[in-house]
Formats: structure tokens, C-alpha cells, sequence
């Protein structure tokens, strides 16, 4: 599989790479690939929302990204890498779940890594709310100001 370093379409589980400035100030380059997405239930919707009312026509789209430093200075704690990724439904961005969703089965609490290296890797994973009925979903990671990266599922 390729790995490029501008923007691009991809398909799941490619890669691209970038150096991202992280909010410590260091700037390692990571390699980026989006694994999945999983599609939940209308149900699922109602325990992520206060009102239920909000969730109607809605599912949870929860994207899994795979992250690995590649080179450059270890991340101390607190990576935000993986807070740049979107989950876009028919082409419209869904509207990120906040608060405590809870981590998906095998995803990585960013907020627990510490000393992340050369060579290690981690799946993140981020929720979103899309249409039920969406035809299209994709994966989209950019930071400001850069060319996105997208994954079509």
C-alpha cells in the first residue's frame, strides 16, 4: 500500500504521512490510516445524546484510525493527532459526539498515552452522528490549513 505525504483518497487502511505540531510544541511525523468505520443502531444513538429528540433519523458512524510516530521527538502525554479526524456522510461532516461516549473495544484513550515513541502505533477512534440512510461515508483527516486525507468506505 502507498504512503504519500499531500492530500489524497485512499482506501481503508492506507496511508498517508504528515508532521503534525502537537500541542506540547513537538512535531513528530506520523504515518495515518483509517481502519473502519462502524455503523450502529438508531438505540445506540439515544444513550450518546441528552435528548432522544435529537437522535431521531441519526446513527453513530465510529471511526478507527491507526497512528504510528514514525520519526522525530516522543509525544510526552496528551497526543491530539487523532482529534483531527471526521467521519463525513454524503459528503456532509457528521456532528461529533462529545463528552463520554466511552472507547470503543480496542481504541486507545489518547488522554492515557504517555511517552508515545518511534515505532509505536495507536487506534483512536472518534464518533459521529450521520444520517441512517447515508450512501457514502468517509473518513476525512487534515489539520488547519493542510490537504486532507480521506478514506472512502
Amino acid at each position: 500500500m502507498g504512503m504519500r505525504s499531500g492530500g489524497g483518497t485512499f482506501w481503508p487502511g492506507q496511508t498517508g504521512t504528515r508532521a503534525f505540531k502537537e500541542d506540547t510544541g513537538v512535531e513528530p511525523i506520523y504515518r495515518i490510516a483509517a481502519q473502519k468505520v462502524d455503523i450502529g443502531t438508531a438505540d445506540e444513538t439515544k444513550a450518546l445524546v441528552p435528548d432522544p429528540a435529537q437522535a431521531k433519523g441519526l446513527v453513530p458512524a465510529v471511526a478507527a484510525v491507526k497512528y504510528t510516530h514514525l520519526r522525530g521527538a516522543t509525544v510526552r502525554e496528551y497526543p491530539r493527532v487523532g482529534d483531527y479526524a471526521e467521519v463525513y456522510a454524503d459528503g456532509r461532516r457528521g456532528a461529533k459526539v462529545v463528552g463520554d461516549a466511552g472507547q470503543p473495544k480496542g481504541c486507545a484513550d489518547p488522554d492515557e498515552i504517555k511517552d508515545w515513541k518511534n515505532g509505536q502505533s495507536y487506534l483512536l477512534c472518534t464518533t459521529f452522528l450521520i444520517p441512517a440512510r447515508a450512501r457514502s461515508v468517509e473518513v476525512m483527516w487534515t489539520e488547519i490549513g493542510g490537504e486532507p486525507f480521506t478514506w472512502a468506505f
